[in-house]
């Protein structure tokens, strides 16, 4: 069974050491919490998700602070243990790169990023049916996300449709390569699903499979990708995603070109009643899905782990931050 958290104020200290199992980019940001107290946190890098889940059983850690989504059922029928989630915050992006050909050109963004997608079968297979479909940029638990689902059913005859008209057919196939990242084993299940149903509608996915730093260096950098499939930050509103939205930005991923795009972001920068903000950050979500500028998958469910009997008041939130300030450990 998985509880379920809305996130809460921090309040409060604590003077027990807490021991735990965090990914290595959280680690300087748990230590940062304890300056000042006299808490300790033994901190430990785990690569091997099974192990992970393994020595959670066992009582040698006590948390984990990234449940991979294989083990989020053998944790949940563990006794003793709790596993916590919350919103969905976090989408699974399948970014396309509008620099590269075919994918400078809507048609084939339909065709691979919109209509050949079956997400459906995606936030079944792959996420044990813990994900749902996403179409808009904003997952659902987003405040004023809104539901586009319905502007890309999954039809492969139209996305065949599409190609054809850019010239590809079985003799000429469009080919593209699918990055993904060796951190989280889901996101190689997604491409495979990808691949898949891109070859119902006579395209040709390879996946290449990279260490996370070469993966950061190559989209985030270099902006050198075709398509890229992995987890993307949790947001609290449109505007802290559109720093993505701004021709030849960094921040610029996937080579958006929109000058009605940046003005939306503009108006809504500069909007001060609630009700304008949410009318248009929908015209936001609107606009980028039907350009398909940015392309998302499904959901991305997080999850984490902790002993019930020893860990207390611990506070989830949701991928965001990891902070101890009211954790205790039972005696």
């Amino acid at each position: 069974m998985t509880d379920w958290y809305d996130s809460s104020p921090l309040v409060g200290t604590s003077r027990h050491e807490v021991k735990g199992l965090c990914d290595m980019c959280r680690v300087e940001r748990v230590l940062m919490q304890a300056v000042g107290t006299d808490r300790r946190f033994l901190l430990h890098y785990c690569g091997n998700p099974l192990t992970a889940a393994t020595a959670l059983r066992a009582g040698e850690i006590d948390l984990i602070a990234q449940v991979p989504m294989q083990q989020v059922p053998i944790l949940e029928r563990s006794q003793g243990i709790t596993v916590v989630t919350g919103p969905a915050m976090i989408p699974t992006v399948g970014f396309l790169n509008l620099r590269v050909t075919p994918f400078h050109d809507l048609r084939a963004r339909r065709a691979i990023g919109g209509y050949g997608l079956d997400r459906a079968e995606i936030a079944r297979v792959a996420f044990q049916g813990r994900a749902q479909p996403l179409v808009s940029v904003l997952a659902p638990g987003v405040p004023d996300a809104i539901d586009l689902n319905e502007m890309y059913p999954y039809k492969p005859e139209e996305a065949k449709r599409l190609l054809k008209e850019l010239g590809y057919d079985a003799k000429n196939p469009l080919r593209f390569t699918i990055l993904i990242s060796n951190q989280d084993a889901t996101m190689a299940d997604i491409a495979a699903l990808i691949k898949n149903q891109m070859a119902k509608i006579g395209a040709e996915a390879k996946i290449l499979l990279l260490d996370d730093t070469a993966r950061v260096e190559r989209v985030l950098v270099k902006h050198d990708f075709e398509m890229q499939v992995a987890p993307w930050a949790n947001l609290v509103d449109i505007n802290q995603r559109s720093v993505s939205f701004f021709k030849g930005r960094q921040s610029d991923y996937m080579g958006i070109d929109d000058p009605q795009l940046e003005e939306l972001v503009h108006q809504w920068r500069r909007a001060l009643e609630p009700e304008k903000r949410q009318a248009i950050s929908a015209a936001i979500q609107r606009r980028l899905a039907d350009q398909l500028e940015w392309v998302n998958v499904t959901t991305y469910p997080f999850f984490q782990a902790y002993r019930t009997a020893t860990v207390k008041d611990f506070l989830f939130y949701n991928r965001a931050y990891l902070f101890f300030d009211t954790t205790w450990l039972a005696q």
